[in-house]
């Protein structure tokens, strides 16, 4: 056991990425980057924390399924890296807490109950409420990884809420199914063999890939919407990179094929860290 194995529970890539989504909510706040920089590097940091700590807190409640499936034996828990199981919960806790504190002394009390929001929607209401029990499971586990945009959002510009950070949480929740399923269709028998009803399993691949296709047309619209309404002179390059992930799943509606699934899964996250770095560089250029 060692600290190598602790940052492996908080899914670092994973972590940076809904960090990046954050570093997306505050660039769009319109003050110039002098007037925030210190505010949007420190809330940034404690978010990456806060992230560690709760993808830290699933692994731990996803410890006996991640044991039976193939793809996440290897994790620190199921491997035994990390014994007794509960160091995870203390340490996942701890972060959180930091995070929480850290936002708290600054006064960014919004940021709190958007942080809230994500820790509830993520380990509570999907990994421990409902990842075993519905096929719906990750509609309502993509609700916390739209989170994080408001959480900086709110610390910069010391409002709740707007109608622009919330179109970019809408990409990311319309993103985070065809994301997960396209990863569930690969992996289809390792969750039946667990238990764990992602659509796949429980309405099979072909249907599973249509209500992908259904997603797919939500997110183009909201991501062509965004850029058209709010950054107009580089539409065409949203149409570009839409398009890196719209071939290939209607590809995949006409032939299924997993390894094509796969290799949606693999591109995906790459779209979303392009999308917003988009929104990054464009709203530093205003």
């Amino acid at each position: 056991m060692g600290f190598a194995d602790y940052i492996r529970l908080g899914k670092l890539r994973e972590s940076l990425l809904l960090v990046f989504a954050g570093a997306a909510g505050g660039a769009i706040v319109n003050y110039s980057f002098s007037e925030y920089l210190y505010i949007y590097i420190y809330s940034l940091i404690l978010l990456f924390i806060a992230v560690m700590g709760t993808n830290t807190i699933t692994n731990y409640i996803d410890r006996d399924i991640d044991s039976i499936m193939e793809r996440t034996r290897k994790r620190p828990i199921p491997a035994g890296k990390i014994n007794p199981p509960e160091k995870a919960i203390y340490f996942g806790s701890i972060l959180i807490i930091i995070s929480i504190l850290g936002f708290f002394l600054m006064g960014k009390f919004y940021s709190i109950i958007w942080l809230m929001i994500g820790i509830t929607f993520d380990p509570f209401l999907y990994n421990y409420l409902t990842k075993r029990k519905t096929s719906s499971n990750i509609l309502i586990g993509s609700i916390a990884g739209g989170a994080p945009v408001m959480v900086i959002y709110s610390a910069v510009s010391n409002r709740f809420f707007s109608f622009i950070p919330l179109m970019i949480m809408l990409t990311i929740i319309f993103w985070t199914p065809i994301h997960i399923w396209s990863l569930a269709i690969r992996y289809s028998d390792d969750y039946r063999n667990a238990n764990v009803p992602m659509l796949p399993v429980k309405y099979g691949e072909r249907f599973t890939v249509k209500i992908m296709t259904l997603f797919l047309f939500i997110l183009l619209i909201d991501s062509i919407l965004f850029f058209y309404f709010y950054y107009p002179s580089f539409l065409i390059y949203i149409i570009a990179i839409d398009l890196v992930i719209a071939i290939p799943i209607i590809y995949l509606l006409f032939k299924l094929d997993k390894n094509l699934s796969f290799i949606i899964f693999k591109i995906t996250s790459p779209y979303l860290a392009i999308f917003l770095l988009l929104i990054i560089l464009v709203s530093s250029l205003r």
